[in-house]
């Protein structure tokens, strides 16, 4: 209760000062407002506005994804309602949903899996760039269902539009978008040129994002484990007969937090009245450090098993001195195949897409390979869609999914794996205007072949609505559902070192499906002057898969296995924009974002790495070619924990940004922004580093965005 005492008061203080700041914050685009208004959710098997969806859904446009950007997707997206990332520095992070990550949350493009391996260890990026994206979707709860049992905690969905799916207003169209950053030195630059040759469309995208070693305001580790550390080396020099250096901890920057992100594509395609079909290749190459990745358990343990030839071996540095911190090379070629087919008949819309993926996934020691993972994998989906009228519409599918997942070296943590799944599903909605009904089901099959074994899991899943509109400006949904995920090749067949999850990791052979029975309750409200949204969700799991600590070591590392437990998660989101008025003709209005959640296991104890309360505070103004925004984000503290992690400190983070149309006759756009203007320290508490590597301190950005 204290933290929550806490952060309240911080709430209040940030209500005041930016009250105060009022006229001249904000940094809503002049059209923003009727751009969300038009906005229809192309996620979902449904195509419904946003406010029609019986789920939380979150729809970001691209100029609010530019307005926002923040380095990789995770990061970009987090100051969303129930979004949070895994954040393994800059380079790496993957979106979190209500307190899940990992395989509970599909992280899409353009409908199919990014097909690379983020969601297996939170050291590996996501292939997908939240720069130059048409429109991101955040789907929570029900509306997730279509993409299967295990989008138990929502889908990320990035429309990057690589294969155009309309004609151009000109022959020539696209955009160019230049950016810098101060905190890392950072560069971001994209571009897109599409041609239309009377429907037939071909276009070619670039992207690149680097910066070296972020700066911080003050250590990276915390205090208490730089103390820890300090004891650590005190002993060490009281067993060991020759000299040793304390190493001094890192301040001011987090060492090997550089990155260099590249991606290429080209696509063509056809665009008739009838719909389109496109096909697109896509290179995306990549190179980072891993920030606090440390091998020292390796040494550790042979200490402990050779300690008579360690002290012969005069050649040996226990601190390392003269080598190079692991460094992470990743490869993906992809290519998508996408149609839709509009006609006149019972299902009136056809969609389909295919993606072939070859990904690698490189750990360097010394330059030279330490770890190499390697994916192949294709999935296909194909919708059928009837909408007859404004009372009734459906979607029929399929999906299959078929990949081949291997970890070779000395953080080969997971023996060889094939993973194939099939899907069928079905949702229907009937809406008579004051009161409707929508439901939704799927079946699906996974096989996991690994070395050791071979395990076949069958899973049902469903969900149904009951939404109403008292008046015009409300709509009130519930739904309960229930879904049933299969165990993935990781919690199946793990059985090695894994330096990301700092863990020994084992999976189980007698894992069976988890269960969870969940219900929601939403409500939204649109006036005039006041929109609002509000989610209540709960789930209770039978069998939740989690990583639970055994109590044993082995290569230095603490053992985790991967077993079964009931649990429940609960928590709510509410969002709130609001119509200030006008102050010497600017035009002022607010936003105010709170999300929680909590995870508890039965019989006692806290989910791990569950992200605490925290809101998203703003105000923006507007007048003529300006428009500004003031932003406080409130994170609490967190001191629900499992039994093996530590409490992280709650923190405020004060942005500003300034972005200028100058031009009438041209879309040129201008961002000047402060991220973290009071230079404060913050811990992630859902990342595997918090202890090691804290949030980037303050930081300038210029960008420039064009287009022709």
């Amino acid at each position: 209760m204290a933290s929550h005492s806490n952060y309240a008061r911080k709430l209040g203080a940030a209500v005041s000062l930016l009250a105060l700041a009022a006229p001249t914050a904000l940094a809503q685009a002049p059209d923003a407002a009727a751009e969300e208004d038009v906005i229809v959710v192309r996620s979902a098997p449904l195509q419904l506005a946003s406010e029609e969806m019986v789920g939380s859904v979150e729809v970001v446009s691209a100029r609010q994804i530019e307005r926002d950007l923040n380095g990789n997707i995770a990061d970009t997206l987090d100051r969303l309602p129930g979004v949070s990332s895994t954040y393994f520095g800059p380079a790496a992070g993957r979106p979190i949903v209500r307190g899940l990550g990992a395989d509970r949350v599909r992280m899409l493009i353009n409908g199919l899996g990014a097909l690379d391996a983020s969601s297996a260890s939170p050291d590996h990026a996501v292939s997908a760039e939240a720069l130059g994206a048409r429109q991101i979707e955040v789907l929570r709860g029900p509306a997730a269902i279509a993409y299967g049992g295990g989008a138990v905690g929502g889908v990320v969905n990035v429309l990057d539009g690589r294969i155009p799916t309309e004609r151009n207003d000109d022959r020539i169209d696209g955009y160019a978008y230049l950016g810098a950053t101060s905190v890392d030195e950072g560069t971001q630059a994209a571009g897109r040129v599409t041609a239309d040759f009377n429907g037939l469309m071909i276009q070619l995208e670039g992207l690149k994002r680097e910066g070296s070693a972020f700066d911080i305001p003050g250590f990276a580790e915390t205090e208490a484990l730089r103390e820890e550390h300090h004891h650590e080396d005190e002993n060490h020099e009281e067993g060991e007969d020759h000299e040793h250096e304390e190493e001094e901890p890192a301040y001011g920057e987090v060492p090997d937090s550089d990155y260099t992100f590249e991606t290429y594509s080209g696509a063509v395609s056809l665009v008739r009245d009838w719909g389109f079909i496109g096909l697109s290749v896509k290179e995306t190459d990549a190179e980072y450090g891993l920030p606090g990745h440390s091998h020292a358990h390796e040494d550790e343990h042979d200490h402990e098993e050779g300690e008579e030839d360690h002290d012969e071996d005069e050649d040996h540095d226990h601190e390392h001195e003269g080598e190079e911190a692991p460094r992470l090379v990743l490869d993906q070629t992809r290519i998508d195949l996408r149609g839709e087919l509009n006609r006149d008949a019972l299902f009136n819309r056809i969609r389909w897409s295919f993606a072939h993926a070859h990904y690698t996934h490189a750990e360097l020691e010394e330059g030279e390979i330490g770890t190499l993972f390697r994916k192949n994998g294709f999935e296909g989906r194909v919708e059928l869609a009837h909408d007859h009228g404004d009372n009734r519409q459906g979607a029929w599918g399929v999906q299959a999914l078929t990949q081949d997942f291997s970890a070779e070296g000395e953080e080969g943590y997971i023996e060889p794996v094939t993973t194939q799944d099939w899907g069928a599903f079905v949702t229907e909605r009937w809406d008579n205007g004051d009161w409707g009904l929508e439901g939704g089901l799927r079946v699906e099959t996974r096989e996991l072949s690994g070395q050791r074994a071979t395990r076949s899991f069958d899973t049902v899943s469903g969900s149904g609505s009951l939404f109403i509109r008292p008046t015009e400006d409300w709509f009130i949904a519930a739904t309960l559902s229930r879904t049933e995920r299969a165990p993935t090749d990781a919690e199946v067949f793990a059985d090695g070192p894994h330096a990301a999850t700092r863990a020994y990791e084992r999976g189980s052979l007698d894992l069976d499906t988890e269960t969870a029975w969940s219900g929601e309750f939403t409500a939204r409200f649109s006036g005039q002057r006041l929109s609002a949204e509000g989610n209540v969700f709960y789930a209770d799991y039978d069998g939740f898969i989690g990583l639970f600590p055994t109590g044993e070591e082995e290569d230095g590392f603490d053992v985790f296995e991967y077993r079964q437990a009931d649990t429940a998660l609960y928590g709510f989101e509410a969002l709130i924009n609001a119509d200030l008025g006008a102050v010497r003709g600017w035009a002022i209005s607010g936003e105010l974002g709170l999300d929680y959640v909590r995870g508890k296991v039965d019989g006692g104890g806290d989910l791990p790495r569950i992200p605490p309360l925290s809101s998203n505070l703003a105000l923006i103004a507007e007048q003529g070619i300006w428009s500004v925004r003031g932003e406080a984000q409130l994170v609490a503290d967190q001191d629900e924990t499992a039994a093996f992690e530590t409490e992280t400190d709650g923190y405020a983070l004060f942005n500003a940004d300034l972005e200028v149309t100058p031009f009438t006759d041209r879309d040129v756009r201008v961002i000047l922004g402060v991220r973290n203007i009071t230079d404060e320290e913050g811990r992630v508490h859902t990342s595997f580093l918090k202890d090691q590597v804290p949030l980037p301190g303050r930081n300038f950005r210029i960008a420039v965005r064009t287009s022709f």
